[in-house]
């Protein structure tokens, strides 16, 4: 079925393609802070190596399960056989069996033929040059004997590494059962723990700036810089409940013309997700969205409204002309004086000075939905790009080779940046060659994400190491350097955040 078809009406009315906060992993749009990606990375080298045991552990929602499958995604794309086991009420034998049946094995009369069975499979995928690796969510749910189990058979090896490589997902409690005597010896072998931890201010505003442009709004949803905060108060960092009070603010927002959510809308959500709880207030439930919703052309009115989105009905003003509406409705061209000067600079004289001072009026008035991408064509061929900024970012104050620095502005509730670059963006070919590849590659191994020969060819390794680079700033990864990727592989990473 067509993801955009089963989306709920109210995601649809907010022009989504898919749902930013869903409440199952999404590895399709995993956020990668810098810490991640080092540790992803290294988990990835520990199981191809054959090193033996992996450790994951966090806090429920702190997406460990996210972590897990992209994990197996990458394992998969590089020809390893995985067993993944989620229900660790089997213990004993029964683990045994599900992690066999996983790799296509059936069970044998007893549990020492069913591990003569796997330690055949394993020999001959060893063979084949194959890494087998085993995959345990939830394993605090493990008893003594299963633990031991795991050790066991981490003992199948080779005289050089081991035959299968293990990971153990859980919560914290699961360092409690590690550190018990009878498990000293599973725990000796840990060869690398990695610990999730709650996502930082910083991180995010940038986590939702991230997952809003990848359900597909183009920038047209915001939290304003009072909403991050009060968001990352009420959950503390933790995914999961950034899902939880996200979900319910778009439940709110979608019925009115406003397209920012402020710090107030955060906090009913809050409340009303459960997260944040108001003594003698009790929760109400939200109506099923469906028959109940109704759109009619140039205004959102909802039949079946809950509290929370009357609440914002009723204290909703009138939306400024610079917001840009629901996706289906003609979306209206930024008036001049919705754009104001960053201030510290006047936006005039900084165009001037990129010999784009022609170009006031076409920023000024270009920048809605229906004319961007016009405004867009007449910049480029003048040789300037134009990027917004995402939630979090702060540009640097860099001048580029001539001297100029980037322009800065805010209009239609965005923060923009028009600079000189030295190469538009552009798409990665697969076999293409070109200056700007090269130039992708030199800034590339600069950030010492690419060490393969800089030939100005692109190919798979150039792309990698750009969508790497892409996801350590919350970039959705992309088959090409857009504006704001070009923007910051120029001037240096501007991970500085609010």
């Amino acid at each position: 079925m067509n993801e955009r078809v089963a989306l709920p009406q109210h995601l649809r009315a907010l022009g989504f393609e898919r749902n930013p906060f869903p409440q199952t992993p999404d590895a399709d749009c995993y956020f990668r802070t810098e810490a991640i990606e080092q540790q992803f990375a290294e988990t990835l080298h520990c199981l191809k190596a054959g090193k033996g045991f992996v450790l994951l552990t966090g806090e429920v929602g702190t997406g460990k399960s996210t972590f897990l499958r992209c994990l197996m995604d990458d394992l998969a794309a590089t020809d390893c056989a995985v067993s993944f086991v989620f229900n660790t009420f089997l213990q004993g034998r029964d683990l045994l069996l599900a992690i066999n049946r996983d790799f296509g094995l059936a069970g044998g009369a007893d549990m020492a033929e069913d591990i003569d069975r796997l330690n055949h499979y394993l020999i001959e995928q060893n063979t084949q040059g194959r890494c087998c690796v085993v995959v345990i969510d939830d394993a605090q749910n493990l008893d003594a004997a299963s633990l031991e189990l795991l050790r066991l058979l981490s003992n199948l090896e080779t005289r050089q590494n081991k035959l299968v490589q293990i990971v153990l997902s859980g919560q914290p409690e699961l360092l409690l059962l590690l550190r018990k005597n009878e498990s000293r010896q599973l725990a000796s072998r840990i060869v690398q723990h990695i610990e999730l931890a709650p996502l930082s201010p910083s991180e995010c505003a940038r986590y939702i700036s991230f997952r809003i442009a990848r359900a597909g709004t183009d920038g047209r949803l915001r939290l304003n810089a009072a909403a991050q905060g009060a968001l990352h108060r009420h959950a503390r960092g933790n995914p999961r409940r950034l899902h939880l009070i996200m979900d319910r603010c778009l439940y709110g927002v979608a019925p009115t013309e406003r397209r920012e959510i402020d710090k107030a809308l955060i906090e009913l959500a809050a409340r009303e997700s459960g997260i944040a709880r108001t003594p003698g207030r009790r929760s109400f439930k939200w109506p099923l969205i469906g028959g109940g919703v109704a759109l009619a052309v140039g205004l959102a009115a909802w039949t079946g409204v809950d509290r929370l989105s009357a609440a914002l009905m009723a204290q909703a003003k009138p939306a400024p002309a610079a917001v840009a509406p629901v996706a289906m409705l003609p979306v209206a061209r930024v008036p001049a004086a919705a754009v104001k000067q960053d201030a510290t600079q006047d936006l005039q004289a900084c165009l001037q000075g990129l010999r784009a001072g022609a170009r006031l009026a076409d920023i000024q008035n270009g920048l809605g939905a229906d004319t961007r991408g016009a405004t867009l064509q007449l910049l480029a061929k003048d040789g300037l790009a134009l990027s917004a900024v995402p939630a979090g970012m702060q540009v640097p104050d860099v001048p580029d080779a001539q001297g100029h620095k980037a322009c800065r502005w805010t209009a239609a509730g965005d923060r923009w940046v028009l600079w000189r670059p030295v190469h538009l963006p552009f798409a990665l070919s697969e076999g293409a060659q070109s200056e700007a590849v090269r130039w992708l590659q030199v800034q590339l191994v600069a950030n010492n994400l690419y060490t393969a020969p800089v030939d100005g060819m692109a190919g798979w390794r150039t792309l990698a190491a750009l969508n790497v680079f892409q996801r350590q700033h919350g970039v959705p990864a992309q088959t090409g350097v857009d504006a704001w990727t070009l923007f910051l592989l120029e001037h240096g990473t501007a991970k500085s955040a609010v």
